[in-house]
C-alpha cells in the first residue's frame, strides 16, 4: 500500500493502521514500536503531549489515549506506518489536488468542501465519513498541494494513570 492510498483511506476510516484517536499509545507502541517523542504542547504541563510516527504527529492525553492525529504532507518526502510493512513508507511529497481527490473517488470516500471561510491561500476538504479535514495550499498559477491531513475527538473517557504506577516508557 502506497502513501495517497492511506491518505484516502485516513479519510475513509479515520485510521492509518494502529493509529486512531481514542487508541492507547502503549497499545499503539507496542505493534510499531516506540514513537518519536515530538515535546509537550504546553511549556507549563507535560500532558497532553505529542508524538510521532514519520510525519504523522499524535497528539496524546495524560491518560494515553490518542485525541488527534495530524499527518505533515507539505515536505518534499512523506513517510508513514503502513499496514503491512515494518519500515515506514515514503512518498515524494507534498501531493496534489487532483491526485488526492482521484484515490478518494476510486475507494468510494464522499469528500465536501469546508464551509467554514477560509483564510487566503488556502482550501479544505472533509472526509464524509469520518470528518478527517484535507487541508490544500493553493498558490496563483498552480494546483493546491495537500499541506495536512487531521482527524480528532473532543471528548474522551479520561482516567489518567495511578500516580504510583510504574514508568511507561512515556513520561508516567
Amino acid at each position: 500500500m502506497n502513501v495517497l492510498r492511506t491518505m484516502a483511506e485516513f479519510g475513509s476510516t479515520a485510521a492509518i493502521g494502529p493509529l486512531r484517536c481514542g487508541e492507547r499509545l502503549n497499545d499503539i507502541a507496542a505493534t510499531l514500536g516506540p514513537p518519536w517523542d515530538i515535546g509537550r504542547v504546553s511549556k507549563r504541563r507535560r500532558w497532553p503531549h505529542l508524538f510521532s510516527y514519520g510525519d504523522a504527529e499524535l497528539c496524546v492525553c495524560r491518560c494515553r489515549r490518542v485525541t488527534m492525529i495530524s499527518v505533515q504532507t507539505w515536505r518534499d518526502t512523506i513517510e508513514l506506518p503502513v499496514p503491512g510493512t515494518k519500515p515506514l513508507a515514503t512518498s515524494a511529497g507534498p501531493l496534489t489536488y487532483a491526485q488526492v481527490t482521484a484515490e478518494l473517488n476510486s475507494i468510494g470516500c464522499r469528500f465536501d468542501p469546508v464551509k467554514l471561510h477560509q483564510p487566503p491561500g488556502q482550501l479544505a476538504l472533509e472526509a464524509e465519513p469520518t470528518g478527517t479535514t484535507f487541508t490544500f495550499r493553493t498558490e496563483a498559477d498552480s494546483e493546491p498541494l495537500l499541506d495536512s491531513v487531521g482527524h480528532w475527538i473532543t471528548t474522551h473517557e479520561c482516567t489518567p494513570p495511578e500516580a504510583d504506577a510504574s514508568d511507561d516508557g512515556f513520561g508516567a
